[in-house]
């Protein structure tokens, strides 16, 4: 730390994702306090960039208002794409006008401290680095699945952003040429098959040529199932359920199998929805295994993040501590 951070101060961590605003802080040993989560509803339509950091703002000065020690800095994690270079969130699903704001800025203005803004992914990432199975582990994949699929990528024991810091971005590799336009403008991404939303609606046409599965019941009632409701599904032993989940690790672990085929990984973590995980990780190693060479798949270990709902946070925070030094 620099002489201007006391000893015993402590870090800030917000991870925003597709549902919730995290936060918590973080001390100089790592341990997490007042975590904190809240819904929001900014995916749900094209929400006001300034409403959306103005909460963040809000989250923020009520949680240093609380803090018995200092505060030594603040780290954000946003699911979208973050210039390391100039600190500005340049793209975020539903909320684009985000990227005409420097709220950066802002917060260096109203806390007074080092801020870091960060990929969520990536901060989550070095979460499970420092206190989670990636532990001295010096080349891995850390894959993150859920309203989107991304990753971080840690090489020789640093996180690797690429120039910008836009690397990671998985859920945006090709796996169907032929398949459905994605949200960034390209075709038959990943999470055109394997994001949240559109396992649902996998799940939907499936149901339109086989109505055994308990899935069928909401929409016999007129009502709609989530992708939460397909896992527990799953995990009840509804065999449409399952073949979903199968199948949807499946394709992630294409995109894995060239990630280890490229870079000789040691180990790939997969993170998210904690049930939902279980059920994945078996076949995305076992595509990958399918798809890479022998000898590159025997070097690498698949396990489940051992960090939950918080690794953002307190990844956030370790990076703002990093920042305060």
């Amino acid at each position: 730390m620099t002489s201007e951070t006391p000893s015993n101060a402590v870090y800030l961590g917000i991870d925003l994702s597709s549902r919730h605003i995290r936060s918590g802080i973080i001390d100089a040993a790592g341990n997490l306090s007042n975590f904190r989560r809240e819904p929001h509803h900014f995916y749900r339509s094209n929400i006001d960039g300034r409403a959306l950091a103005d909460r963040l703002l809000t989250i923020a000065k009520q949680t240093v208002a609380e803090l018995d020690a200092p505060l030594g800095g603040i780290g954000i994690g946003f699911p979208g794409l973050v210039n390391h270079t100039t600190q500005r969130v340049v793209r975020m699903p539903n909320t684009p006008s985000l990227a005409e704001i420097d709220l950066h800025q802002e917060f260096v203005e109203a806390f007074n401290v080092p801020v870091v803004f960060e990929n969520n992914t990536n901060a989550a990432t070095v979460a499970e680095m420092k206190f989670g199975g990636a532990q001295n582990v010096g080349d891995f994949l850390y894959v993150r699945i859920g309203h989107g699929v991304g990753a971080g990528l840690v090489l020789d024991g640093r996180l690797r952003r690429g120039k910008s810091g836009y690397a990671g971005e998985i859920g945006h590799m090709n796996v169907d040429p032929e398949g459905l336009e994605c949200s960034c403008g390209s075709r038959g991404c990943l999470e055109t098959i394997c994001s949240a939303h559109n396992i649902v609606r996998r799940t939907h046409a499936r149901l339109e040529r086989d109505k055994t599965s308990v899935l069928s019941e909401f929409e016999k009632h007129d009502k709609d199932f989530t992708y939460d409701d397909i896992i527990e599904a799953a995990h009840n032993g509804d065999d449409l359920a399952l073949l979903m989940m199968n199948r949807t690790g499946h394709f992630i672990g294409m995109v894995v199998a060239d990630m280890i085929n490229m870079l000789n990984l040691s180990m790939v973590v997969v993170a998210g929805n904690t049930a939902a995980r279980s059920l994945l990780l078996p076949a995305i190693a076992d595509e990958a295994k399918r798809r890479s060479f022998a000898e590159a798949y025997s070097d690498c270990e698949f396990i489940a993040a051992q960090l939950a709902s918080e690794a953002g946070v307190i990844g956030a925070g370790i990076l703002a501590q990093q920042a305060a030094r």
